[in-house]
């Protein structure tokens, strides 16, 4: 298989940290950019975005570098913007990293995640290569980790894994409203159904618990590579810097060759660190089945349509569009 050279830009009318991260891409040989627009809500994001379009091909003049866009007419909102993305790339590329426009970065990641697309290519119960470690200090390990916690500031997966990762997002709740005395398992669950029926705009939390479920896994690095620096006048859900945003990356000491492979207690560590300390997941939890739809019946949908429907309604284009004309 040829070496990975493609990466997604999900964008809306950030231009800072893709003008900054674009060449970054280039050094470190990814050759083929998509950048995927959601639909401008107003005349003034289709002007920013129309800036971003241009700093976009200033940032990828180098030759041999191909940038493909897809810009939607229609505002889909978070979720369906990202999923369709997701499915539209992958119509083209065997593999590659999927990143959004408010993330920071240097080729220390794309390096990790080069080396680990390589290294997991043929272990099918890996799904997706994570640019985050949030607990790098807590965690005695000079190696990659695995997770079933699916972080997305910063990730890589392959078409293969991509088709398992979209059918599980979209497939119905596996116990609905049924009463389960386990925190995490009610948790994720009545998040997935939030989601589905169009209670919030997220396309990652529906993942959770099927990762769990099939026994599936996230590669974590050791030291945290990707930051997510989304807290700025952009941001429409977030309004200060809550740990971990804005983290700090750090840099990995050794060459990638040297790592060892992590131990599997290490795994169970991390899932319950990221469990606790960044879900804050609590026995509370445990009775959000019974609670959770009470609660949802006083919230008004976000969407008419659950996430399955709005996703279904967008159409993908089968061709790309060469923004460059490089």
């Amino acid at each position: 298989m040829v070496e990975h050279n493609a990466a997604l830009i999900i964008a809306y009318q950030r231009t800072e940290y893709i003008s900054r991260f674009v060449p970054t891409l280039i050094e470190s040989g990814i050759t083929e950019i998509y950048v995927a627009l959601d639909g401008p809500s107003n005349s003034s994001i289709a002007t920013l975005q129309k800036r971003l379009s241009e700093e976009i091909i200033v940032a990828a003049s180098y030759p041999k570098v191909n940038v493909w866009i897809w810009r939607r007419d229609q505002n889909l909102g978070a979720a369906v913007s990202v999923f369709t993305a997701i499915e539209w790339f992958f119509q083209f590329e065997e593999e590659g990293l999927i990143l959004e426009d408010d993330l920071a970065f240097d080729s220390g990641f794309i390096t990790f995640a080069k080396k680990c697309l390589k290294d997991f290519r043929q272990n099918n119960n890996v799904w997706l290569i994570s640019g985050n470690q949030f607990f790098g200090s807590e965690l005695e390990t000079d190696g990659p980790v695995l997770s079933h916690y699916p972080l997305i500031w910063g990730w890589a997966t392959w078409r293969d894994r991509w088709l398992d990762i979209s059918e599980a997002i979209l497939e119905p709740s596996a116990i609905q409203n049924r009463f389960r005395l386990n925190p995490r398992i009610s948790f994720w669950e009545t998040g997935r159904n939030r989601s589905h029926n169009g209670k919030v705009d997220a396309w990652d939390i529906p993942l959770v618990s099927p990762m769990w479920n099939k026994d599936k896994f996230c590669v974590q690095p050791p030291k945290n590579l990707v930051s997510n620096m989304g807290v700025d006048g952009y941001s429409t859900h977030t309004t200060r810097p809550l740990w971990p945003l804005m983290l700090r990356t750090e840099h990995l000491e050794k060459s990638l060759e040297d790592y060892k492979a992590s131990a599997p207690e290490l795994s169970q560590q991390l899932d319950d660190l990221l469990t606790t300390k960044f879900y804050k997941v609590r026995w509370r939890h445990a009775l959000l089945p019974i609670y959770g739809p009470l609660k949802d019946l006083l919230t008004p949908n976000k969407f008419k349509l659950g996430l399955q429907a709005r996703v279904a309604k967008v159409s993908i284009p089968k061709k790309r569009t060469l923004l460059n004309g490089s």
